[in-house]
């Protein structure tokens, strides 16, 4: 009985988190040199968006709900710009694959789902590993 009830809550929580809009920090390394540092701290002044009420790019055709966050450095002549964005996703695009809307080349993209996390390049790391976790856990409770 106790299993069943935590199977419930976790398809409740999955339910709950997929209906509410996204949040990402939203930064550039031009104007900010914080963005440019491989994690964001809770303490940094980085700008937090929900996603849902940003503007999409009028250059950008086919584009889907916001649902990830993204990271991207791009480079040129002049230099290297990393970015913190919502992540707009153009119909029948890959994981970490980024289109930018200026002449600037994509050096890393790196997208994520969840709420800030875009703070760093890893988390898709730590929320595989926590997935992970708890599916075992559910697995021995099972057992």
């Amino acid at each position: 009985m106790l299993q069943q009830m935590f199977a419930c809550f976790l398809i409740a929580m999955c339910i709950m988190h997929s209906a509410t809009a996204i949040k990402c920090y939203q930064c550039k390394s031009l104007t900010d040199p914080n963005c440019s540092k491989d994690k964001l701290d809770a303490n940094s002044n980085i700008r937090q968006v929900d996603c849902d009420t940003m503007p999409k790019p009028n250059t950008m055709d086919q584009l889907q709900p916001v649902t990830r966050c993204n990271k991207v450095v791009t480079s040129d002549r002049a230099g290297v710009i990393v970015s913190r964005d919502c992540h707009f996703e153009v119909v029948g695009q890959k994981d970490n694959e980024c289109t930018v809307t200026h002449s600037r080349q994509v050096e890393t993209c790196f997208t994520c789902k969840g709420d800030l996390c875009n703070a760093s390049g890893a988390g898709r790391y730590v929320a595989f590993s926590a997935a992970s976790l708890l599916a075992f856990f559910v697995l021995q409770m099972a057992l």
